[in-house]
C-alpha cells in the first residue's frame, strides 16, 4: 500500500476550460446589440408619434401584428448592421492592411 503525505494535485483531466468568446465577436456583438436597441427605439417612436399616419394605418389594418413585426425587424436589422459597419470601419490599425497569407514568402505582390 502506497501512502503519500504531500499535497494532492487536483485531477485536471476532468475540468474543461471555460469557453471564451473571441474578442472580435464580442466587439461585433456589442455593437450589434446597441444598433438593435436604437432600431427598436426608432420604430417605437415612429408608432407613438404617428409619423406619416403610421399608427392610424396599424390600427385600421386587419393583421397589424405582421406590419408591426416587419417594422421592428427591419429597423433593428438596418440599425444593427449600420452600427457594426461603423464599428468595423473605424477600427484602428497599424501600417498597411495586408490580407495575404503571412507564410507565403514567395509572393512579393504589388505592395512589396
Amino acid at each position: 500500500m502506497q501512502t503519500n503525505s504531500g499535497p494532492q494535485e487536483p485531477d485536471r483531466s476532468a475540468v474543461k476550460p471555460k469557453a471564451r468568446v473571441p474578442h472580435l465577436l464580442r466587439f461585433l456583438g456589442l455593437h450589434m446589440a446597441s444598433g438593435l436597441a436604437v432600431g427598436v427605439l426608432i420604430a417605437s417612436l415612429m408608432i407613438f408619434t404617428n409619423l406619416a399616419g403610421l399608427k392610424d394605418l396599424l390600427v385600421e389594418a386587419q393583421e397589424p401584428f405582421i406590419a408591426i413585426f416587419l417594422l421592428y425587424a427591419f429597423n433593428a436589422l438596418t440599425f444593427g448592421s449600420v452600427a457594426m459597419g461603423i464599428a468595423v470601419m473605424t477600427m484602428p490599425y497599424d501600417g498597411i492592411c495586408d490580407m495575404r497569407d503571412p507564410g507565403d514568402g514567395g509572393d512579393l505582390g504589388p505592395l512589396r
